[in-house]
């Protein structure tokens, strides 16, 4: 065991026994609070699955403390925390290739939301049901859930996260004419955007925002788009190199996939070489279904340039690549 895994398991048998033995206070609220924070943080830069467990076991206290009656002020803030923590459920059993199980999380995190009316946590889980959808390839529907989880964006980076899927989602399926209203909506929003308070995974930073509308672009597929496209991934790379704290091997990932599939749908197989390279050499664990996804899709327009020595090369690195991802709640974990 890593000693990082080592020291947060203690860490978390010491907030059980506080929970466990003392009467629910602001203290222990506030400690729930803390360790909900630290956990939308952690999921930016661990792998998914041991965030997954963690976030599992802490939900599953706070519903125990939820089976026993406590003052009105105090249950908002446990419906809260249970929300939350369902929301972050959802997201990794996602991101780890169970899209049921991900429904099952966010519809228990909206109830939470509802008995709480916390519209960041409602909009944060209609993105996360909106990115279902979206990798299961309904990209319509991924687009009306986007589109009505705005009515639920009043703070933070909530409007920029639900455009900005909206603007990819409608690229998806090539509408021209609801796209561009989308995409200025994101862009709007980006524009906007002041300093949001949202911790980690909760944030939708302009980096993953930038990466989102180069995958649009891309789509779009036109001359324009491909340059706006290879802009747009660029940027995502620049912001999320400056500022670790937004980004993650996951994150930064996709914006570096984006940028191949940029290059490559200009027929740029050596600028698609280039920037796809540090993504084959990130660890399986990081290796979440929609990264996975994103190499696939591009593995196949890679087709046409085949014939040459490079592109059979990075064939067989992409097939590699693919057959090892990160591990899902119901396999073992990684050997160490």
């Amino acid at each position: 065991m890593r000693i990082y895994e080592e020291i947060t398991e203690v860490a978390d048998d010491s907030a059980r026994f506080a929970r466990r033995f003392r009467q629910v206070d602001e203290r222990v609220l506030d400690q729930l609070d803390d360790d909900v924070r630290q956990l939308a943080i952690e999921y930016l830069i661990r792998p998914p699955y041991f965030a997954f467990r963690r976030i599992a076991d802490l939900r599953t206290e706070v519903f125990s403390i939820l089976d026993e009656r406590h003052p009105l002020d105090q249950e908002r803030r446990l419906y809260r925390a249970a929300g939350q923590l369902c929301g972050l459920l959802a997201h990794a059993s996602a991101d780890l290739g169970h899209p049921h199980e991900a429904e099952t999380h966010a519809r228990t995190a909206l109830v939470c939301a509802e008995l709480t009316d916390d519209n960041p946590l409602r909009a944060y889980v209609r993105w996360v049901q909106s990115n279902v959808a979206y990798w299961s390839g309904d990209y319509r529907r991924a687009a009306e859930i986007a589109n009505t989880g705005r009515a639920h964006a009043t703070s933070g980076t909530a409007m920029l996260r639900l455009t900005s899927q909206e603007a990819r989602a409608l690229a998806a399926v090539r509408d021209l004419h609801e796209f561009p209203n989308a995409i200025a909506a994101a862009r709007d929003a980006r524009d906007q955007l002041s300093t949001a308070d949202e911790p980690g995974v909760f944030q939708f930073s302009r980096g993953k925002a930038a990466y989102y509308a180069s995958e649009a672009y891309c789509a779009m597929g036109e001359a324009d788009d491909l340059r706006e496209a290879t802009r747009q991934a660029q940027q995502a790379i620049q912001f999320l190199t400056a500022d670790p704290s937004e980004s993650g091997a996951e994150l930064l990932a996709a914006a570096r996939i984006d940028l191949a599939a940029a290059h490559l749908a200009s027929g740029e197989v050596d600028g698609f070489a280039d920037a796809l390279d540090p993504v084959l050499s990130i660890a399986p664990e990081h290796r979440t279904v929609p990264v996975v996804q994103r190499i696939r899709r591009i593995s196949g327009e890679l087709a046409p340039h085949a014939h040459g020595r490079l592109a059979l090369e990075l064939r067989e690195r992409i097939d590699l690549f693919t057959a090892h991802r990160a591990v899902s709640p119901s396999q073992p974990a990684l050997p160490e």
